[in-house]
C-alpha cells in the first residue's frame, strides 16, 4: 500500500503487487458453476478469481448494484457465494457487457473504505483497468459456458 495526505485526511493506495492478496479492508472474490447431482445437492467449481481492483471496481462503478436489482438468490457485496439461476444468466451477462463498454480506457479512482481518527483515513483504488477488463471478459466466459449447459453460476463480491 501506498499513503498520501490529502488535504486532511490520509489516503492509502493499494498497489497492483497486493491485488490477489490484498490487506483489509480490501477484498477480493471469486465465480463459478454451480454443479447440482440428482440428489439435489450442489457443488461450487471456482473458475475465475477476481483480484481486489476488479472487486472494487465492480463496487465502484455500480455493477454490484445492478446485479442486486435482478433479484438474485442473495445480495452481492457481503462476500458470500450468491446463485445466478440460468433464467438470469443473460441479463447478468448483459449488464457485465455494458459495464465493459462504459469503463473501457477511462481512469478511475474509488474510496473503499474510510476509518476515523485524526487524522481520517480513506482506503482508495486506483483502477488498474486493463486488469478490470480481463476479469469481465473471464466472468462472461464462466456466464457463457453455464449458458450452454442450462448451468448456474454463482459469484461472491
Amino acid at each position: 500500500m501506498s499513503t498520501t495526505a490529502a488535504s486532511s485526511n490520509k489516503r492509502i493506495f493499494l498497489r497492483a503487487k497486493e491485488f490477489a492478496s490484498p490487506p483489509p479492508p480490501y477484498r477480493t472474490g471469486t465465480a463459478g458453476l454451480v454443479h447440482l447431482d440428482e440428489r439435489g445437492d450442489f457443488d461450487l467449481e471456482e473458475r475465475v478469481q477476481i483480484s481486489a481492483n476488479s472487486l472494487h471496481a465492480l463496487i465502484g462503478h455500480g455493477v454490484v448494484d445492478r446485479l442486486n436489482e435482478l433479484g438474485l438468490e442473495g445480495s452481492l457485496g457481503t462476500g458470500a457465494p450468491v446463485m445466478i439461476r440460468p433464467s438470469m444468466v443473460e441479463e447478468v451477462r448483459s449488464i457485465l457487457y455494458d459495464a465493459d463498454r462504459q469503463t473501457y480506457g477511462g481512469d478511475w479512482e474509488f474510496v473503499v473504505a474510510r476509518e476515523e481518527g485524526e487524522p481520517p483515513t480513506e482506503y482508495c483504488l486506483r483502477v488498474v483497468n486493463r486488469e478490470y477488463q480481463i476479469t469481465l471478459v473471464r466472468i462472461v466466459d464462466v456466464l457463457n459456458r453455464a449458458s450452454r449447459h442450462g448451468a448456474a453460476v454463482w459469484l461472491a463480491i
